[in-house]
């Protein structure tokens, strides 16, 4: 069995797993839109089970496998091909990318700079809405949903709870109304709905 494909494999897997947090990040960041990657959090156990079970067989037929006797004549073998000696150092890099990108939820939230535009929108006239969000699963969804709100003009604060699946959000409605904060979210591939009674 080639260790290669297992370790590529996991890594992808993984990779497919963080998909669901990653993506709006890593999209977000390069200003394009993520509509659809929040669809990978329901799949995210399946893919990180994935990853485990190719990394394990990668293990066993590295570490546990039978090998098969060199090939010798007469006093003289073969050395052992290149990408043999390569397996253990591929499989244990693919498992520490695996572990990273699996673990992604747990500090992605750190990694989301918050832009300085929120203070620049003050007033007596502030009013706040609370938005329903669909798909978040972690904090470092919150994150990127939070940064898109504060990019969004009129803005003055917002708060995400990914728990809750809510966003509390301070705007001046002379600048931006329920529409925007909801296009704004829903850029993220995240699912926005305002209520329909006016924000108080």
């Amino acid at each position: 069995m080639n260790e290669k494909p297992l370790a590529i494999g996991s890594t992808l897997a993984a990779f497919l797993a963080s998909l669901c947090c990653l993506g709006p990040l890593v999209l977000g960041g390069l200003g394009l839109g993520a509509a659809s990657v929040a669809t990978f959090a329901p799949l995210r156990p399946y893919f990180l089970a994935v990853s485990g079970v190719l990394l394990a067989a990668g293990f066993y037929s590295v570490y546990r496998k039978p090998k098969a006797a060199p090939s010798c004549a007469g006093e003289n073998c073969a050395p052992e091909s290149h990408s043999r000696r390569l397996a253990k150092p591929l499989l244990w890099l693919a498992t520490l990318a695996v572990a990273a990108l699996a673990l992604f939820p747990s500090y992605g939230a750190r990694l989301v700079s918050q832009p300085a535009v929120a203070g620049l929108v003050t007033g007596a006239g502030l009013e706040t809405m609370e938005l329903k969000i669909n798909g978040m699963t972690c904090e470092a969804c919150a994150e990127v949903v939070k940064r898109k709100l504060l990019e969004t003009p009129g803005v003055a604060g917002a708060e995400v709870d990914f728990a809750l699946g809510k966003a509390r959000v301070k705007f001046a409605p002379a600048q931006t109304d329920a529409g925007k904060l909801v296009a704004a979210v829903n850029s993220t591939g995240y699912k926005a709905s305002a209520p329909d009674a006016r924000p108080k």
